[in-house]
C-alpha cells in the first residue's frame, strides 16, 4: 500500500491505525492518510517518529499491528423542542476509545454528528472558504481556484486514545484525547478527501491538482494542543504547524512552507501543481502525559 515511504517511516508501522465514516469509502490504490504521523519529542524540539494510514469502508491496518483489546464505543442522540410551533434539533455523537496493550487504534463511525440548522462551531460567520457539509457528512468547499469535495472523517491511533467527530453545515469539528507513547506511535485527527464521489463507493475517489503560491487555512484550537495542517498526494504528505489560536483564526501558508519534514524543515516544500487526495489537522502525542484536544476547521482558500 505504501511502496513510496522511507526507512524512517518503515521502521515505526507496528502501530495501526482504522477509520470509518459515514459514506467514506476505500481510496483508489491507497487508503487516504489522515494522520501519517506520530511525533518523537525532545527537549530541543519534535521529531516525526511512525506512520500510518487511514482508509474508509472498514478501514486498513497497513503496519500489521493490532488493535487494543478493552475498547469501548459510545453512541447518544438528543432531541430538544421549543415552544409550540418551534424548532426541533437532533444531534448524534458517536466515540470510540481504545484501552490495552500491543498498540491501539481509534475508530470514528457514522460521520460524528450533525446539529440540524447550525455548524459544528457555532456562533461564528463562516470563514471565506467555508465547507459546505451535508447531513452525510460529504464536503464541498470552493477554494477560489479549485473545488474540493469528498466524505470528512476522523482518525486515531494510540492504547488509551479517543476520539469524537462533529460536524456542521459550515464546519467540523474533532476533540478527545492523545494518549502519552514513549515510542511515540499516538495521534488523532480529521479532514476529507477532496475528489471523492458521494456515494462514498469503492473506487470513488481520486487526487486532484492543487496549484498556486500559498494556501490560507482557518481553524480554532480550544484546547491549545500542537496542532498541524496536512496534505497528502497518496505517498507523501507536506505539513506546517499552525499557530496557537483559541478563537476562530486565518493563517496563509506559502507552498514552499508545507514540507514533507515540517518539525526540522529539511524535507521536500510542496510544489504547486501536485495532485493531492486528502486535507487535514493532525495532534501528535506527548511522551509523558496524554494531550487533550478541541479543534474545528473553518475554511481553506487557495492563492
Amino acid at each position: 500500500m505504501f511502496p513510496n515511504l522511507t526507512a524512517l517511516q518503515l521502521s515505526t508501522q507496528g502501530a495501526s491505525m482504522t477509520c470509518t465514516q459515514g459514506k467514506l469509502s476505500s481510496l483508489t490504490a491507497m487508503a487516504m492518510v489522515l494522520g501519517l504521523i506520530g511525533m518523537a519529542c525532545s527537549s530541543s524540539g519534535l521529531k516525526r517518529a511512525t506512520d500510518a494510514a487511514i482508509s474508509g469502508d472498514g478501514g486498513s491496518n497497513p503496519g500489521g499491528g493490532t488493535t487494543g483489546a478493552g475498547g469501548a464505543t459510545s453512541t447518544s442522540t438528543s432531541t430538544s423542542v421549543t415552544g409550540a410551533g418551534g424548532a426541533t434539533s437532533t444531534s448524534t455523537s458517536t466515540s470510540t476509545s481504545v484501552a490495552g496493550a500491543g498498540g491501539g487504534t481509534t475508530t470514528i463511525g457514522a460521520g460524528g454528528s450533525l446539529a440540524d440548522g447550525g455548524g459544528a462551531e457555532t456562533g461564528i460567520t463562516p470563514e471565506p472558504g467555508a465547507p459546505t457539509i451535508q447531513p452525510d457528512g460529504y464536503v464541498t468547499l470552493d477554494t477560489g481556484t479549485i473545488v474540493m469535495m469528498g466524505h470528512v472523517s476522523s482518525y486515531g491511533s494510540g492504547s488509551g486514545s479517543s476520539i469524537t467527530l462533529s460536524y456542521g453545515s459550515n464546519s467540523f469539528c474533532a476533540s478527545g484525547t492523545v494518549a502519552a507513547d514513549s515510542t511515540y506511535a499516538s495521534w488523532a485527527g480529521a479532514g476529507f478527501n477532496v475528489n471523492q464521489a458521494e456515494s462514498g463507493a469503492s473506487g470513488s475517489s481520486g487526487s486532484l491538482v492543487l496549484s498556486g503560491s500559498s494556501i490560507s487555512v482557518s481553524y480554532v484550537n480550544h484546547a491549545g494542543s500542537t496542532l498541524e495542517f496536512q496534505l497528502y498526494d497518496g505517498s507523501d504528505y507536506w505539513c506546517s504547524y499552525l499557530p496557537a489560536a483559541t478563537s476562530p483564526t486565518t493563517i496563509t501558508i506559502p507552498f514552499s512552507k508545507l514540507n514533507t519534514q515540517c518539525w526540522n524543515g529539511l524535507g521536500s516544500p510542496f510544489v504547486s501543481g501536485t495532485p493531492i487526495t486528502a486535507v487535514q489537522l493532525m495532534v501528535p502525542c506527548g511522551a509523558v502525559s496524554p494531550t487533550p484536544f478541541d479543534f474545528c476547521f473553518l475554511g481553506l482558500t487557495v492563492q
